[in-house]
């Protein structure tokens, strides 16, 4: 559909020349001039209409008039309808509001930041879902953001439509140095007994079966030549021995809970472009809650929309005491001792355990003795004297 309004001719009915010398002495814009036949074909604007049917009665032509649909025509006719109007003018004003407040922030080039370090600097500059776009001060919240993370070279913001995009480049430190080439010894980390030894590089000083103390030389980097030359080296080995580990956990008997009562409040809004419109207005008024946030946004043929139901969900809590039985206890401390094995022992082989449970006025505490196999070599740099 065109922009403007014009009508396609065809005149016809007697010798088309003089009719055309009469339309290019007037002030009519034709186009599209061609004949087929004696037939004179052309194109006007509407507007031009009555003109030209003038100059076709003086020179008896017959026209045949195709008027085209035109965007102003379309316009024209609709003119009266207002409700029309007002819905073009309130679908511009809504796409315009749309354009100018964010609707997402979009994070790029942080690996080792975490995204919610960024999003929170950019809350406690009021940058957030609903925000005026226009009113946002970028160079202020680069700067920002660059003082408060460390970590960060370089912060650019920019918006695309409703999108706001922060891109970061992180600060590259220097790898840390591996000192593969410092002399050193290899010493006992534990009170052990030696169980097996692989020696890449470096003098063996004890054997397996042999019972060292934490701080004994296992494995030497120095080296003395038959000449009584010394020469430094760093070792490296693998040793591994039998030695004992202990701790302590502890349960009480009574503990401090955060409990729901059951007291429940679902507060729903209607999100239109950063906008929140309530759709409840029952407001809790818990002394302690927690609380919890969901979104639904809405679809169109696959599309996701910039507006949805969001919910909220306020539980009421109290924070009691529970008294808990000796067996309660017991249980709990089964599920410590399973946490302690996985999180602490899991570089090593338990080859036995004890566990005595003492009573107490307050609890019971649970001592833990293992008897356990693994590496006890450790790295013990020297420094050479000259």
């Amino acid at each position: 559909m065109n922009f403007r309004e014009y009508c396609d001719i065809e005149a016809s009915g007697g010798n088309p020349y003089p009719f055309i010398n009469a339309i290019r002495q007037s002030s009519i814009a034709c186009g599209s001039q061609h004949c087929r036949g004696s037939v004179f074909c052309c194109r006007i604007a509407q507007s031009d209409l009555a003109e030209f049917r003038e100059i076709a009665d003086r020179c008896r032509m017959q026209l045949q008039i195709r008027r085209k649909r035109s965007v102003l025509g379309t316009l024209r006719r609709y003119r009266a309808r207002l409700g029309l109007a007002a819905g073009i003018l309130l679908g511009t004003a809504l796409l315009f509001y749309q354009s100018n407040v964010v609707e997402t922030i979009e994070l790029q080039g942080n690996t080792t930041v975490a995204d919610s370090v960024i999003l929170s600097i950019l809350d406690a500059e009021g940058i957030h879902r609903g925000v005026w776009i226009p009113d946002i001060d970028m160079l202020h919240c680069e700067r920002r953001l660059r003082a408060a993370v460390p970590d960060l070279a370089w912060v650019g913001i920019r918006h695309t439509g409703n999108r706001l995009v922060v891109e970061v480049t992180e600060v590259k430190h220097a790898p840390e140095l591996l000192h593969e080439r410092t002399p050193c010894n290899i010493i006992a980390a534990e009170n052990a007994q030696i169980t097996g030894v692989r020696v890449y590089c470096g003098h063996l000083e004890r054997l397996i079966g042999d019972g060292v103390a934490k701080g004994d030389l296992l494995v030497s980097g120095m080296y003395t030549d038959e000449r009584g030359q010394m020469s430094y080296h760093h070792a490296i080995a693998s040793v591994t021995g039998i030695y004992e580990r202990e701790a302590e956990l502890a349960e009480p008997f009574t503990v401090t809970e955060t409990v729901p009562t059951g007291n429940v409040v679902r507060q729903k809004w209607l999100r239109i472009f950063g906008l929140k419109l309530p759709l409840t207005f029952r407001q809790p008024d818990f002394a302690e809650s927690t609380e919890a946030e969901t979104e639904t946004p809405f679809s169109f043929l696959g599309m996701t929309l910039p507006c949805g139901i969001l919910q909220r969900t306020v539980t009421e809590t109290v924070t009691t005491e529970t008294a808990r039985t000796e067996e309660e206890v017991r249980l709990a401390l089964h599920a410590a001792v399973v946490r302690y094995e996985k999180n602490l022992l899991s570089d090593v082989t338990i080859l036995d355990r004890t566990l005595d449970y003492i009573p107490g006025e307050d609890g019971i505490t649970c001592r833990l003795h293992y008897r356990v196999e693994g590496e006890i070599g450790a790295v013990s740099d020297f420094y050479i004297q000259k």
